[in-house]
């Protein structure tokens, strides 16, 4: 019996040790994401911002408004709409199988439409894991106007 229980503990303990791994890898993986996608906001790279967006996302944006991916990687071509420097930070990874919510702040310097928009943002990104990848599958961004 002590052999069964001592089995049973075991068992249990490596399980709860590869959910943690496994957490970890999506955590990795998803900050990974966020960092890349970021990065080529900068450089304006429409090629990258394609891989990370399903084809059904839906965002919506600092000013409230709501665009698909079409118009979101033509926004991205705007030559009166640039991101200059950004930075995030206090990102949170919570996974749920295969849906994951990231949510986190980042400090940029950018113009929208030829205007300044520089400032603190905090988002959320709801990813969803398809064909052994994961994409974002919905966006929302808030500009923080007060700490």
């Amino acid at each position: 019996m002590r052999n069964i229980i001592v089995g049973a503990a075991a068992l249990l303990l490596s399980g709860a040790a590869g959910a943690a791994a496994a957490a970890e890898d999506v955590t990795k993986a998803l900050t990974e994401i966020e960092a890349k996608w970021s990065a080529a906001s900068i450089t304006q790279d429409v090629k990258a911002v394609d891989a990370i967006l399903a084809p059904d996302w839906v965002g919506r944006g600092w000013s409230g408004r709501q665009h698909n991916k079409v118009e979101a990687l033509a926004d991205m071509k705007d030559p009166n709409s640039k991101t200059a420097a950004v930075k995030n930070h206090d990102v949170v990874v919570r996974a749920y199988g295969n849906i994951a919510v990231v949510q986190g702040y980042d400090d940029e310097t950018s113009t929208d439409k030829g205007k300044d928009s520089s400032g603190t943002y905090n988002w959320t990104d709801v990813f969803q894991k398809r064909n052994g990848h994961w994409v974002a599958v919905a966006s929302q961004t808030t500009k923080v106007t007060a700490k």
